[in-house]
């Protein structure tokens, strides 16, 4: 439909109509406000009628008018006099019309009669009046702003009065007066009152227009007269059932308030003030409208409405209104109508509180009284009480205090403790502020209010659901200062209840928040802000007493007993005081709470002395310091504390004392303090290693000292070093404290003179001066340390600073032993990653760990393991690589020499990758740096760290002095310049340059000095150094560097020299480098070496031309250089005088010219005149000299006679030269002696030869006395005329000399003639005869001469029956012609070689052979001798015929009597190094093989064993390996002698001992060198076997004993381990028992192993360990057991012990050993029953106590052992021993005659004659006895000796209940105590520990305790532990922790009886204590304590 098209047929008027525009709007020109015509609009005032019924009733509005008009002109009106009808289609026009007249008379009776017209309709307005008004408003809302229009559109508003429910007015009614209304006064910021009235006449009533949303505009103005503040949406109700304004109660957008007007409402207006000016009229009219309401209803409660409640929340801004809505709101709160709105009002009464309404404070009270009931309305006060208290903070002090008061008033409310809840969540600081001054006000009050504070404080805490932040804030609160001072009469009470309140938050926080990890945090912030009251807030307010204060601040650091802290209100609770109280205990102490306690102690005002706060805070240290240290109990950073704690312990002498003038006293302290604070200090050092511990150290000496003692245990090295000052020290220290100490005598009247003896002062008091030099302290200090750094572990909380173990490092020094640094690294449960890799570093470059690997092989591993984590390090990170190789690196540079020794050692092992450098290092060797530099180059890390470690690299050069190091660091360098940057290249050159200028004597030793090199090494370093300056030099020649780095960046300060290249290029040098390259051409190039040495190999001919390329070039450049310097001037820059003479003493031609250019006279005088220049340098000296002007020679000034000597020295050594120098300066030739020819060219004289010149020539024999001599000496018939001696020595020189000539030669040979002619003369018998009785003589006589072979063969004819020297030549002249040695062709064959050999004779062998050797290949003659040597084993050259009797013929040369195989074998050891040369089996077929021989005799008897020794000593480790692998997989025909005395050659051999101690420890065991497979274990035992049946076929069965035993060490060797040993066993059983046995013997676990191996199903050893052949061998092979058993024997009989307590555990312990051993050791109890008959017989009666120990272990022993023919003598004895013991002490009636009765029935049945002689020989003493009677008259009492079997079978069963069990342990228990220990034999003992051993693990105690207590007692008698050891482990691994407890408990009782598992059991008990919660230490300590005690010996 269109409205703006009106119809123009029907009533006039309609045509009138004015043509509205569509855009109109009701609120002015912004309003948006549309009254729609569409369906969906037209639905709003009518939603309940249906589809049909909207469309007729929207046609009828939209185009009919009303029928019949409503009556104008009310009664009610007040404004009918003045309005005019009007027909609504006439409005505008009309309006209009008087608009433009100026008729305001009618302008308002129209608007008024509009207004009337309206009211009439308010059922039904009319739209066209409706429009028209709203367009009039529109256009002109002024009009609507009159105050008669106004009041016309009020009655719009207002109810009328009598209308019934269905006639209510149209919402469009209200919606549209209240738009007008608000456009008419829209910007008037005064509005009349009459809107206020008509606000509260609807708000009261059915809220028409009052929550429209369409009227807000001006709803919301009218309420900024109530100055209301809204409260949050969220304080409101949810669910809104408020009442709407239609009829029916719809909930339409413009009645109701509804989400949906929010969304569909979009109103633009204005809200601002419009009753600021009449605010009292306003509140008058409310409160009067209110009053109204309330007397009205007061009658009926009930009648209170809605509205009246929203009226009240809306006018919420008076405070009258908010006092009136809370003395009510309990009520309506409770009501079932009015609860959501009352809630709403009760939001908006809090929000709208102020602080400083006084009105206010009674509202707040009010509220607080209210007890509300539900927990919604709980919730939703808390929530308006936090909203509360966030908008306005001034309140929340006057809440928390009515809350408080009325909590603790009689009639408190429920809802208090959640109301301070809420409070705290919602203002978390100031809450507990508020809650701290209310607790304040009533601690200063008459009442005692401790007793409920404490109380409400716990309770506060429990509602906030265990918030304890908020006790922190409370503390500090509590901490500040009351607002008024309390009475005196309270300040005492007052101040203990404030700290005991401070003590309640601790424990509280403690209670609720321990499993918070902050809580601690929470206690030291409480603990800090009660320090801080008690410091400045509780001496001045409350004035405490001493005692007072001090219990304050006892109470407050918690060092009072934990009842001290429950003594108000019992609380806490007694199972969880000590709880509680210990957790507030392990509170960390903060760096403020340490200094705040110091600060207390300091302060004057603080009514406590600086003694008890000492005393305190080292209680307090202490206890933190027992805290974890993870948890930094002890954090402390600041170095004033120490000044601080040094106060505390500072002596001030009394205030009312006045010393005299002008003295000051010194600085004293106390000293047990003063000792203390520096335990103190050390404490909190150890705990601040980091940021205190370093300073410290560094700042107080005596603090490093005392740090040191807790790293090393050891007292400090600082205090034996000053003996001197320190006595000095103390003197002074005496006399100032005797000084003192007699002023203030003087000052107090005191008679006596103050002396030392009566001094009271010098014990008790020290100097104090804690930064003066390190003191030591006194014994009872150092045992406190040493006692506090064992129980807090002192010394590694220190080491956790690697600092300062590094300075203690360096402190040490090299010169001083450091084991406590082994100590920590072999501390097990210290990882070495928490040691500083510093020091760990340290420790192994000093060779720590190797030093002890060779004590014990634990060390070995963690010296390895220490290796294997340094290397770790070095590889993870560029992190770890650049710690470990600075550490290293530094120290290369050191100035010590042992310090860069362990360096270079260092860097060799942690860059060496072998896993034996570590042990097999030899740490007193040098290293050489060459042996870990090339290692460099392949670390991962390299490039990260290079520049770094070449740094350090070159500051080696600088500092060390060994010139191989300083060699091999330059080609170190010289290798890494030619890849690195032009910049760093420089610093290297720079470098070597200041080593090579400044360090001449290590540069002269490393390249040689002045001559030049003359090793290969030299050579090398020369080589590497020339290239690195060559490569630098031609960088700069070609401009390779950046320009910033040829700047003044990249060369030093200093002067310079410019060089010109020849291409003309320049380049500007330092200085230094210039003269570095002129010094290094001094050493000239490596070219000149001799290239005869072999180890100059390496220098080929490239490298010596490369570097010859080198030098030519630098010495080229540097050349032209000085010669282009020109003058002496220039040239003195650049060649200043000592480099001249390291030029002129190079001797070298173009380097002397360089020297000697421009040099002046005076210079040249000088240097002839040093030192050690060389000849052709000198000689160049001087022609430079004679070439110097006369005149300038002339005026030098020299001394003429020193250089004329100086010349003649020169002249001597071969210089030339110097004539004119001579001659300028005059010198004149001196007079020297004949011999001399410095000056003189003619020759000298010849001297002439004296008379007594020289000896004259000893006379020659002549010639005609030979024959007389020959005769005088071999036939003593005539006299020889002179010495026979001297004379026959000259007839030898002579013939020797003629024989010795060529034969050809012409020179007569007139002695051998007639020598020859002797011997001719005496070829008969008597002749020979009398040469051969001169051997002595005839002898050389033979061998000078040499006669031919027909003399000789006719001398020896005559000599057959003779023998000695003269014959043996004889036949070697007939037979050994030299010039007739077999040809050999260079190949000759091995069976040529061979028969030319075997036809030798004794005298050619040796010259045969060496021409073999000489003309042959080794390879053959080897062979050759192997032949030969083979056959001589075949017996191949021996006799085969027999001599006769009495006739001695020659054997044959190679026979096993010739002398031919020594020379074989000599030729054989130097012809091989390897012993097995090429042929290996041949070789040892020589050695090893069996059989053979002449004879069958045994074989190589002579020269096999030196075969043997030769491939034991000389052969390698892998030739050895192939011997022993063939000897010992591959079982021949060999010798078993031979191949056992290699094996033990080898285990002995002195290459196995080398580096290792000498002297063996006591207990080492050597190490298996051969380890054998046990496979070769088992050929082993086959060899030794073997040669004992070779050796009993000879000497019987002893003979086979003796060898076996022999060889058993070298056996036991091999067996180093347990399945070696097994494999030892099975073949020893396998192939001879006697071997078994005597293995067994030796090792008695070998029994053990077999019956292990047995049960697994492996063989057995067939056979028993003692019967037949081997029972005599055991019995004379001593055994393993005999030496402990003998001295346990001797032990437990022995007769001056004391019988205590200690005696008789020890006796039970060795009891307990003996019979373990007895009865797991076959046999050993039989082999000691010989001592322990001796033993009784030896003993009295009276140590009858003792031997029932001795009894006890016999009867451990099975009748097999005890009573067997071979002992039965012994037992004999013993039991007559026994019963005459039984006879002598007890009289019979006792236990242990008893079980000697058993004893004896037992023999009776085992040997019954035996038996009954003792019986009969015994009789009266057995008669004595009631139990040996009965042994004799046949009694039987086995069944005492067996254990009850009822019991032993229940116990098997183990299914009666766990009483009965309980019950028959016991009773076996106590039938095993009347036994003595026996427990019935082994066997029976066996039977009984499985049967009980399952019951040790049983859930029931009792039972569970007697088996274990049974197990203990039974297990040293049991043959076999095993089940036992079963049930402890079953025990130890159980679930349930009091099984494990228990079997702890009983573990040192346990052991005894099992000590081969006790290594077992400890590993599982250290096992349990890892994984579980046991506490397994103490029981570990007992358990190895126990074990030591039964090591024997």
């Amino acid at each position: 439909m269109d409205r703006g098209k009106m119809p123009s047929t029907g009533r006039g008027a309609k045509s009138k109509a004015p043509q509205h525009p569509q855009d109109i709007f009701a609120l002015g020109t912004k309003s948006t406000v549309v009254v729609s015509r569409d369906a969906e609009k037209r639905n709003i005032h009518k939603p309940s009628t249906s589809a049909a019924d909207r469309k007729r009733d929207a046609s009828s509005y939209g185009s009919q008018p009303p029928s019949k008009r409503s009556r104008i002109g009310s009664p009610a009106e007040t404004t009918g006099g003045t309005s005019l009808e009007v027909d609504p289609v006439d409005l505008v026009p009309n309006v209009l019309q008087a608009l433009d007249t100026h008729n305001s008379d009618k302008l308002l009776g129209l608007l008024t009669g509009s207004i009337r017209l309206l009211k009439s309709q308010r059922s039904k307005p009319d739209p066209i009046l409706a429009m028209s008004l709203l367009y009039l408003t529109k256009i002109r809302p002024n009009m609507f702003a009159h105050d008669t229009v106004t009041q016309s559109l009020c009655t719009l508003l207002k109810r009328e009065q009598g209308a019934a429910f269905k006639n209510k007015g149209n919402p469009l009614v209200f919606v549209l007066a209240c738009n007008m209304l608000y456009a008419g006064h829209r910007d008037s910021t005064n509005w009349p009152d009459i809107f206020i009235k008509v606000y509260i006449e609807d708000a009261l009533n059915e809220r028409w227009w009052v929550e429209c949303s369409w009227c807000k505009c001006l709803v919301e103005n009218i309420l900024t007269a109530f100055g209301t503040k809204h409260p949050p949406a969220s304080l409101k109700p949810t669910e809104s059932t408020l009442g709407t304004m239609s009829p029916s109660g719809s909930g339409s957008p413009l009645m109701g308030s509804t989400e949906d007007d929010v969304d569909n409402t979009e109103l633009e207006y204005t809200v601002f003030p419009r009753y600021s000016s009449s605010y009292e009229a306003v509140e008058g009219l409310v409160m009067e409208a209110i009053k109204d309401q309330i007397q009205r209803r007061s009658a009926a409660p009930d009648a209170i409405g809605k509205g009246f409640l929203k009226l009240l929340s809306a006018t919420c801004g008076f405070p009258e209104i908010r006092m009136v809505a809370a003395s009510r709101l309990e009520a309506w709160l409770h009501s079932g109508k009015l609860w959501k709105v009352a809630q709403e009002l009760l939001a908006y009464v809090c929000c709208n509180c102020e602080p400083t309404a006084p009105r206010d404070h009674e509202v707040l009270a009010q509220l607080v009284r209210m007890r509300l009931k539900t927990k919604q309305l709980q919730l939703a006060y808390q929530a308006c009480l936090r909203e509360m208290v966030s908008e306005s903070p001034a309140l929340l002090r006057s809440v928390v205090t009515h809350t408080v008061y009325n909590e603790l008033s009689n009639v408190r409310s429920p809802n208090n403790l959640a109301v301070l809840a809420a409070l705290v969540h919602a203002q978390p600081q100031l809450a507990p502020a508020a809650l701290a001054d209310t607790f304040q006000e009533l601690l200063v009050r008459s009442e005692d209010y401790l007793r409920p504070l404490r109380a409400l404080t716990r309770e506060c805490v429990r509602a906030a659901r265990a918030d304890s932040h908020a006790l922190l804030p409370l503390a500090r609160a509590l901490a500040a200062p009351p607002p008024h001072d309390p009475p005196a009469e309270v300040r005492e009470r007052a101040f203990a209840s404030l700290a005991d309140l401070f003590c309640c938050c601790c424990l509280v926080t403690a209670s609720h928040s321990k499993h918070q990890p902050e809580y601690r945090q929470q206690l030291c912030g409480i603990q800090a802000a009660a320090l801080g009251w008690l410091q400045d807030t509780a001496v001045p307010v409350y004035r405490p007493s001493r005692h007072d204060c001090q219990l304050a601040l006892n109470k407050i650091m918690f060092v009072e007993s934990a009842d001290a802290y429950s003594k108000a209100d019992n609380w806490p609770p007694e199972p969880e005081r000590g709880a509680l109280h210990r957790l507030c205990c392990e509170a960390p102490l903060p760096q403020t709470t340490l200094l705040r306690l110091i600060f207390i102690g300091l302060a004057k005002e603080v009514p406590v002395a600086p003694a008890e706060v000492f005393e305190l805070v080292e209680q307090l240290v202490r206890r933190a310091c027992a805290l974890p240290p993870e948890d930094n109990p002890l954090q402390v950073d600041k170095l004033e504390i120490a000044d601080l704690i040094f106060q505390l312990c500072q002596f001030n002498p009394p205030d009312n004392i006045t010393l005299p003038q002008g003295y000051s006293p010194p600085p004293l302290a106390i000293t047990s303090l003063y000792w203390r604070g520096w335990l103190l200090l050390t404490m909190i050092a150890a705990h601040n290693p980091q940021q205190f511990a370093e300073r410290a150290a560094t700042t107080y000496p005596t603090l490093r000292a005392l740090i040191e003692m807790c790293i090393t245990n050891k007292p400090s090295i600082e205090w034996g070093s000053g003996t001197g000052v320190d006595a000095e020290r103390a003197e002074a220290e005496r006399a100032a404290i005797l000084q003192l100490e007699t002023h203030l005598a003087a000052a107090s009247n005191a008679k006596l003179p103050v002396t030392e003896h009566n001094s009271r002062l010098l014990s008790q008091l020290t100097t104090l001066e804690p930064l003066g030099a390190p003191r030591k302290p006194p014994q009872a200090i150092i045992e406190s340390l040493q006692a506090l750094n064992a129980q807090l572990r002192l010394g590694k909380l220190l080491c956790r600073q690697p600092a300062l173990l590094l300075e203690l490092v360096e402190r040490h020094g090299t010169r001083r032993a450091m084991p406590w640094l082994l100590q920590l690294l072999r501390h097990d449960q210290l990882e070495l990653s928490v040691l500083p890799v510093q020091c760990l570093c340290e420790f192994l470059s000093s060779g720590g760990g190797a030093g002890e690997a060779g004590e014990a092989g634990g060390a070995e591993g963690r010296a390895g393991e220490l290796c294997a984590h340094v290397r770790r390090t070095l590889a993870a990170s560029p992190a770890g690589a650049r710690a470990v190789l600075l550490y290293y690196v530094q120290r290369l540079a050191h100035a010590h020499k042992h310090t860069r020794a362990r360096a270079s050692r260092g860097l060799k092992l942690v860059l060496s990758q072998s896993s034996e450098d570590t042990n097999e290092m030899d740490f007193s060797a040098e290293v050489n740096p060459e042996e870990w530099l090339e290692l460099l180059w392949e670390l991962r890390h390299w490039e990260s760290v290079r520049e770094e470690v070449v740094a350090r690299i070159r500051a080696a050069c600088l500092v060390e002095c060994i010139p191989r190091h300083v060699a091999a660091y330059i080609d170190f360098l010289a290798s890494y310049a030619a890849k690195t940057p032009h910049k760093l290249h420089t610093e290297i050159v720079l470098d070597l340059c200041q080593v090579l200028m400044e360090r001449s004597t290590v540069m002269n030793s490393v390249l040689g000095g002045a001559s030049g090199p003359s090793h290969p090494e030299q050579h090398r370093t020369l080589l590497a150094l020339t290239s690195l300056f060559y490569d630098h030099l031609q960088k700069v020649r070609n401009n390779t560097f950046p320009e910033e780095e040829e700047g003044e960046g990249g060369w030093p300060g200093g002067d310079r020299i410019s060089l010109q290249f020849s291409p003309g290029r320049r380049t500007d040098l330092p200085l230094v480098i210039a003269h570095a390259h002129l010094k290094l051409l001094c050493y000239g190039p490596s070219a000149n070496i001799q290239r005869h040495d072999s180890a100059m190999r390496v220098f080929d001919s490239v490298a010596v031309d490369t570097e010859q390329a080198m030098y030519s070039g630098l010495a080229g450049a540097w050349l032209e250089a000085v010669a282009g310097a020109g003058g002496a001037g220039a040239a003195g820059g650049l060649l200043p005088d000592w480099l001249r003479l390291h030029l002129v003493r190079s001797a070298r031609p173009a380097l002397l010219d360089a020297g000697l250019r421009s040099l002046p006279a005076h210079k040249l005088a000088l240097f002839i005149q040093t030192f050690g220049m060389p000849v052709s340098a000198m000689s160049a000296l001087l022609g430079a000299l004679d070439a110097c002007p006369a005149g300038a020679v002339v005026r030098l000034g020299v001394e003429r006679a020193y250089m004329t000597q100086l010349l003649r020295v020169q002249r001597a050594r071969g210089a030339c030269g110097g004539a004119a120098f001579a001659a300028a300066l005059r010198l004149q030739p001196p007079h020297y002696p004949p011999d001399f020819n410095l000056f003189a060219s003619e020759p000298l004289p010849e001297e002439a030869e004296g008379e007594w010149g020289s000896a004259a020539p000893p006379p020659r024999l002549q010639l005609e006395l030979v024959p007389t001599l020959l005769a005088a000496v071999f036939s003593g018939t005539v006299v020889f005329p002179g010495d026979v001696d001297t004379s026959f020595t000259k007839l030898i020189a002579e013939v020797t000399n003629e024989t010795s000539n060529n034969k050809y030669s012409r020179v007569p040979k007139l002695y051998s003639s007639c020598v020859t002619s002797f011997l001719l003369q005496c070829c008969s018998a008597t002749g020979v005869l009398s040469l051969a009785r001169r051997p002595d003589l005839a002898a050389p006589l033979l061998r000078a001469l040499r006669p031919g072979p027909h003399l000789a063969s006719s001398l020896l004819s005559h000599c057959k029956c003779l023998s000695g020297p003269v014959v043996t030549i004889l036949r070697g002249l007939v037979r050994a012609d030299p010039a007739v040695l077999p040809d050999l062709p260079p190949r000759a064959d091995r069976e040529h070689l061979v028969a030319l050999l075997e036809s030798a004779t004794p005298s050619t062998l040796e010259a045969i052979g060496n021409k073999i050797i000489e003309s042959q290949d080794t390879a053959v003659v080897v062979d050759v001798i192997s032949l030969i040597l083979e056959r001589n084993q075949e017996g191949y050259y021996e006799n085969k015929v027999k001599p006769e009797d009495g006739i001695e013929c020659d054997a044959p040369l190679f026979s096993n009597s010739g002398r031919g195989c020594g020379l074989l074998l000599d030729w054989l050891s130097e012809l091989q190094q390897e012993t097995l040369g090429p042929d290996p089996h041949k070789q040892m077929q020589l050695m090893f093989r069996a059989g053979g021989g002449a004879a069958g005799g045994s074989v190589g008897g002579s020269w096999r064993p030196l075969l043997v020794t030769l491939l034991a000593h000389r052969a390698s480790w892998r030739t050895l390996h192939t011997c022993l692998t063939m000897l010992l997989d591959h079982p021949g025909d060999w010798a078993p002698g031979s191949v056992l005395n290699l094996l033990e050659t080898l285990c002995s051999s002195p290459r196995l001992c080398q580096g290792r101690d000498k002297a063996a420890p006591k207990h080492h065991q050597p190490p298996d060198a051969l380890r054998l497979t046990h496979r070769q274990v088992g050929v082993l035992v086959g060899y030794i076997v073997s040669e004992g049946v070779r050796a009993e076929r000879g000497g019987g069965e002893a003979a086979l004993r003796r060898r076996v035993e022999a060889r058993l060490p070298l056996l036991l060797r091999c067996c180093a381990t347990p399945p070696a040993l097994l494999a030892a066993a099975r073949a020893a059983a396998h192939h001879h028992p006697v071997l078994l046995l005597m293995l067994y013997l030796k090792v008695p676990k070998t029994a053990e192993l077999l019956r292990r191996a047995e049960s697994r199903g492996g063989r057995g050893p067939g056979g028993g360990l003692g019967g037949g052949a081997g029972a005599g061998a055991a019995r004379c092979t001593p055994s393993a057991t005999d030496q402990p058993t003998h001295t346990l024997l001797t032990a437990i009989t022995a007769p001056h012990h004391a019988h205590t307590k200690e005696h008789t555990q020890k006796l039970w312990r060795m009891e307990a050993d003996i019979r373990s051993m007895w009865a797991r050791v076959e046999g050993a109890g039989a082999r000691a029953l010989p001592l322990a008959g001796a033993l009784l017989r030896g003993a009295g009666a009276l140590h009858a106590k003792q031997h029932q120990y001795l009894l006890s272990a016999l009867e451990v022993l099975p009748d097999s052992e005890i009573f067997a023919p071979a002992v039965s003598e012994e037992i004999h004895s013993i039991l007559e021993c026994f019963v005459q013991m039984v006879r002598q002490t007890e009289g019979g009636s006792s236990a242990l005659s008893h079980r000697v009765a058993a004893l004896l029935r037992r023999y009776l049945a085992c040997r019954p004659p035996r038996a009954a002689l003792l019986l009969h020989q015994h009789r009266d003493a057995i008669a004595s006895s009631p139990a040996l009677s009965g042994v004799s008259e046949g009694e039987g009492g086995s069944g005492s000796w067996s254990p009850p079997p009822h019991a032993v079978r229940a116990l098997q069963r183990r299914s009666d209940p766990p009483d009965t069990l309980h019950w028959l342990v016991q009773e076996v228990e106590a039938w095993g105590a009347r036994r003595g220990g026996g427990w019935g034999g082994a066997e029976s003992a066996g039977g009984v520990l499985r049967a009980v051993a399952p019951l040790a693990a049983h859930a029931h105690a009792p039972l569970r305790l007697a088996a274990l207590s049974l197990l203990a007692r039974l297990l040293p008698a049991a043959p076999d532990p095993a089940p036992a050891f079963e049930a402890i482990m079953e025990c130890l691994e159980c679930d349930q922790a009091e099984i494990a407890q228990s079997a702890l408990e009983k573990l040192p009782e346990l052991v005894v009886g099992m000590q081969e598992y006790a290594a077992a059991l400890l590993a599982a008990v250290f096992d349990l204590g890892v994984r579980g919660r046991l506490n397994v230490e103490t029981h570990l300590a007992k358990t190895i304590q126990t074990l030591n005690l039964h090591r024997a010996c």
